[in-house]
């Protein structure tokens, strides 16, 4: 039965997943995302910023008038972004961040020095290779980052995890983070894609209870990433490039970045109240918020605990930053017997 319902899974990302969005790349007049109104600034945190996604992510902030704090591992790199976007008539300046270290989140709060943020884009990720890193890198240190940063964001924050429809796969988070084996199946892709958008689930209930930041997922598409051809291997990267499939199946890092950009900037869909269901989800595809995108599981507060409980034995520092910030433990455990009350 667990082999039949996995398959299930599988299925579903093959048919809602992958194939509707390569589907979707194909046709012609691909659309442009709505204009976004200028923003009120503030500093934005961007994790994975010298990726394809992660760099034109810090771009688009900039240009709204963000002081972006461009976080990555590879110091030059990330030196020269910041330094391209102050070039630009931007604000930015680069944090060395590598979320595969211990306690990354201690890291990052201490070069911040108790600023304020008024963004924080989860965007780093993991994909390919060891079955822990994968989970480190797109669970472990984003909920850190999270929770860590929590009380300087306040009502008027944001916190923007990038997901993957790769999350249709998955039904809980039950892989070692300590597993040095390779990720060849991508399930441990698949599940710290849930797990984060259980760990999303968890903060809004938490705001919800306590008027803290909105919390949202957003899906950037398929896009043709560096980490997207680590993972397909050189010899079929040039012959999609070759072909022009590269440019036709799958999207720029400037188109996936725009789905990003709304997420942390509109207000689409935005608004306290309303009961559970009000905050069950705020999922985002194709720049346009489309909660019927994500699956049943990461709307489920029974599993997104027992993803806590998870994240608790493989992070145990999250569980005591989690007490001492506004109350987070103790609204996450209100938030499944609220459920239980309210549907």
């Amino acid at each position: 039965m667990h082999r039949l319902a996995s398959v299930g899974r599988t299925g579903r990302w093959l048919v809602h997943g992958l194939a509707s969005e390569l589907t979707s790349n194909l046709l012609p007049g691909r659309a442009a995302p709505p204009p976004l109104s200028p923003s009120q600034g503030g500093l934005a945190v961007v994790t994975g910023a010298t990726g394809g996604i992660g760099e034109e992510v810090c771009r688009g902030l900039a240009e709204r008038g963000f002081e972006v704090c461009c976080a990555a591992r590879d110091r030059r790199r990330g030196e020269a972004l910041a330094a391209s976007i102050r070039e630009g008539g931007g604000c930015a300046f680069y944090v060395d961040l590598d979320l595969e270290e211990r306690r990354p989140a201690e890291r990052l709060a201490r070069v911040l020095r108790g600023r304020r943020v008024r963004l924080l884009v989860n965007n780093a990720g993991s994909m390919g290779g060891s079955v822990g890193v994968t989970l480190r890198v797109n669970l472990c240190a984003p909920a850190s980052l999270a929770v860590a940063l929590w009380p300087r964001l306040g009502a008027e924050g944001r916190v923007v995890n990038v997901g993957s429809s790769s999350h249709l796969r998955a039904a809980g988070v039950s892989l070692s983070a300590t597993d040095a084996a390779i990720d060849r199946g991508l399930r441990a892709y698949a599940q710290s894609k849930l797990g984060l958008m259980h760990v999303s689930l968890l903060l809004r209930a938490a705001s919800a209870a306590s008027g803290g930041p909105a919390v949202r997922d957003c899906h950037p598409g398929v896009v043709w990433t560096p980490m997207l051809r680590r993972q397909l291997g050189a010899p079929l990267c040039r012959l999609l490039e070759a072909s022009g499939a590269s440019r036709r199946l799958f999207r720029t890092p400037q188109q996936g970045a725009a789905t990003v950009l709304w997420a942390a900037l509109s207000d689409e869909g935005h608004g306290g109240g309303g009961g559970v269901r009000a905050w069950r989800s705020e999922y985002f595809v194709d720049c346009r918020r489309d909660d019927a995108a994500a699956s049943p599981e990461s709307r489920d507060l029974a599993a997104a605990r027992q993803s806590w409980r998870w994240l608790v034995e493989a992070e145990p520092e999250l569980a005591r930053r989690a007490a001492a910030e506004r109350g987070l433990a103790r609204a996450i455990a209100e938030a499944e017997a609220n459920s239980r009350q309210t549907g």
